[in-house]
């Protein structure tokens, strides 16, 4: 640093210049003097001192020069500080000579070691995340579990009367779902739902929930609330009066609720399954049970909407009576909504008393000249003017509204009475309803009961009864008499009461059609209404059939119709197969024996000799389409329709089929969804069968 070499002094202290009376200033490399001799090492021998005033030339330095007025002296320093600075230096002294790819070297080992710990950090806390998730995922599991277990109680305790079961039911199915949802919003649920793969199922599970958090919400409240009005103990028909309890004062609750369940039950349709089989056949179990309640919903709300009104029973009847025609279909002889009308006649509401009208046999000869009402292209191209002309082929449609114009108008044509709408039923429904309200005896002797009175009605009828005058007689007054007998003895079954008209709504043996309009759009969409469907966002296949024996013979014929999903187009649009079987069961030796008007005959008035002559009816839903079709078996023809159509646009096919005892014919028809339909499932409807 521009000093001398350091050097050491003598054994006597030196003294400051004469001249100077103030301490030198310290020079960089100078300390100051010590005054005592003894500081100094004793390791410092002369020889140390040559060496040090050496510099490096050859020649000794003047030290006399140096020390003039003061010694410079070795510092008093801790050896092992000294020993560390040099070290310290000596590092520093390779640092600087490390190569840049070296110092890269060292910060990428530093840098992988930074990750790695953030990584094992991660992991941890994963961990941790995982086991959280897992006791909440049995925790929201239990709780669903038990949800799923309320709701299936709520439509059996709601059709047995129990009310207070009932919102039992309804306020636990609300718990169990608010504390999965409380479960399912936490921290592990929402990390769950981001990670690779099963993360979806993860936000499948969290969307099912938090659609049914929705409804525990706005609806069961509601719902609860309602149940007390739709206490079927209170519900009936008592001493010939409907009783419709406080039914009335509940429509708007359960309209509201029904708003809201039902947007769920479509929000719920369009959640997909997950990779995990379990999983996705518990959220299945889900949709199907909610499905159920939201039906059930679905068919209150209308009933408390309308059966007031209709019935007469509130002021929007304006205290004016309803007069209903009433058809009885008779499904030995196959239509497409049942059967041919066997009989008709009209049923009177006033202020909610109930009286029936005479029944009459439907005339084979009531013919008009021309449609009673103007029938479409399509109607005419499918079915002819029969439909319009004949009564007994006013059911040739599948749609009942249409059915249901064309009796009442043909009802004001021959009685000149205009009717506020137009029920219609079948020996089936009347078996459910003895079945409900117990065995009854007609005057001539015939007991009738909740097992055999299809089979009497349908069938045996005609063969102890060979006289068509005898069997018409006999119809029309079974008919009034069932009807007059379920009226006095209902009230000692309500619930089972209501339970047989339920389940003969759903299996197609009752449908019903209000001349008034508002009514009528209550329940368009209804199974009770039997309309053919035309939303394209709800895909509903159907497979009807009409009798061309013209006899009684479809009694023998028994099907089998099956209907199941296949594939999803790229464009959203789902295939389904649709299976249809038929049989003629007749026995081939047994035959001979039957009755001309089982047999029926042909279109040159012979009779037939036990064979089935039937025409059937496949309708792809609206925006869909008929994708292939095969046939095999007896009567199959060139596999191939008769012809394809279009009946209120909606695309069919057409096949005519005959079949002798013990054949069999077998129809396998592909049909495809709108793209609009997304994920809900295709409804298959069908002509409804004799034997249920």
């Amino acid at each position: 640093m521009g000093t001398e070499p350091m050097s050491f002094a003598p054994s006597e202290p030196p003294q400051p210049p004469a001249s100077s009376q103030s301490a030198p200033s310290l020079s960089e490399g100078s300390s100051f003097p010590s005054s005592d001799p003894s500081a100094f090492p004793s390791s410092d021998s002369s020889s140390d001192r040559q060496d040090d005033n050496d510099h490096g030339d050859g020649t000794a330095a003047d030290s006399s020069a140096d020390l003039s007025w003061a010694a410079v002296i070795r510092p008093d320093i801790d050896p092992d500080v000294l020993a560390s600075d040099a070290a310290d230096a000596e590092r520093r002294k390779h640092r600087r000579r490390m190569s840049r790819e070296h110092i890269r070297r060292i910060k990428r080992k530093k840098r992988i070691r930074n990750i790695l710990l953030a990584i094992v950090a991660l992991i941890v806390a994963l961990i941790g995340i995982a086991g959280w998730f897992a006791v909440s995922a049995l925790k929201a599991f239990s709780e669903v579990e038990a949800a799923v277990s309320s709701a299936s109680q709520i439509q059996t305790q709601v059709m047995a009367g129990e009310t207070d079961a009932a919102k039992a039911s309804i306020n636990d199915f609300a718990d169990h779902i608010d504390a999965t949802y409380h479960e399912t919003s936490n921290l592990a649920w929402t990390v769950a739902s981001i990670t690779p793969y099963y993360g979806s199922d993860i936000r499948a599970v969290r969307d099912t929930v938090a659609i049914l958090e929705d409804v525990s919400n706005n609806a069961l409240p509601k719902l609860a609330n309602s149940v007390s009005g739709l206490n079927l103990r209170t519900i009936g028909i008592k001493n010939g009066t409907i009783d419709l309890g406080d039914m009335a004062s509940i429509a708007d609750d359960l309209t509201a609720a029904n708003s809201v369940i039902a947007d769920a039950n479509v929000n719920l349709g369009k959640i997909d399954g997950t990779h995990v089989q379990q999983l996705t056949d518990a959220l299945a179990t889900a949709k199907t049970k909610f499905g159920q309640l939201s039906g059930l919903v679905d068919l209150g709300t209308r009933v408390a909407n309308l059966a007031p009104s209709m019935f007469d029973l509130t002021d929007q009847g304006n205290g004016k009576a309803r007069t209903y025609l009433v058809l009885v279909q008779n499904n030995a002889e196959l239509r497409t909504t049942g059967g041919i009308p066997g009989s008709w006649g009209t049923l009177t509401v006033n202020e909610g008393k109930l009286s029936i009208g005479e029944f009459e046999p439907a005339d084979p000869n009531a013919i008009v000249s021309q449609p009673i009402i103007t029938l479409t292209a399509d109607e005419k191209s499918l079915f002819s003017e029969k439909l319009g002309t004949f009564q007994q082929d006013i059911n040739f449609t599948p749609d009942f509204p249409r059915t249901a114009q064309l009796a009442s108008a043909m009802w004001k044509h021959l009685h000149n009475q205009d009717v506020d709408g137009v029920i219609s039923i079948d020996p089936v429904f009347l078996q459910n309803l003895i079945k409900a309200t117990g065995s009854m005896t007609l005057p001539d002797g015939t007991v009738l009961n909740g097992d055999n009175t299809a089979q009497i009605l349908l069938n045996q009828t005609y063969i102890d009864k060979p006289s068509g005058d005898e069997q018409d007689e006999f119809f029309s007054a079974t008919a009034s008499n069932v009807f007059n007998y379920v009226l006095t003895s209902a009230g000692n079954n309500g619930t089972g009461l209501v339970g047989a008209v339920k389940q003969s709504v759903l299996d197609r043996h009752v449908y019903l059609w209000s001349a008034h309009d508002d009514e009528q759009k209550r329940i368009q969409d209804t199974t009770i209404a039997g309309a053919l469907q035309s939303n394209p966002s709800k895909p509903v296949a159907g497979v009807y059939f009409n009798d061309n024996t013209m006899g009684k013979m479809d009694w023998y014929l028994t099907r089998e119709i099956t209907s199941k999903y296949d594939k999803t187009y790229p464009t959203g649009a789902k295939q389904y197969t649709i299976h249809v079987k038929l049989t003629n069961t007749a026995d081939p030796a047994k035959v001979g024996t039957y009755p001309d008007a089982i047999l029926g005959h042909d279109q040159h008035d012979v009779t037939r000799s036990g064979e089935i002559s039937t025409i059937a009816y496949v309708y792809a839903p609206a925006g869909g389409r008929l994708v292939d079709w095969k046939f095999t078996g007896s009567g199959a023809g060139n596999g191939q329709f008769d012809s394809i159509g279009v009946h209120d646009g909606l695309t069919l096919g057409a096949k005519s089929i005959v079949l002798q005892p013990g054949e069999s014919i077998e129809l396998t028809v592909h049909v495809a969804t709108s793209p609009v339909g997304g994920d809900t499932a295709m409804i298959l409807r069908t002509t409804p069968d004799s034997r249920e």
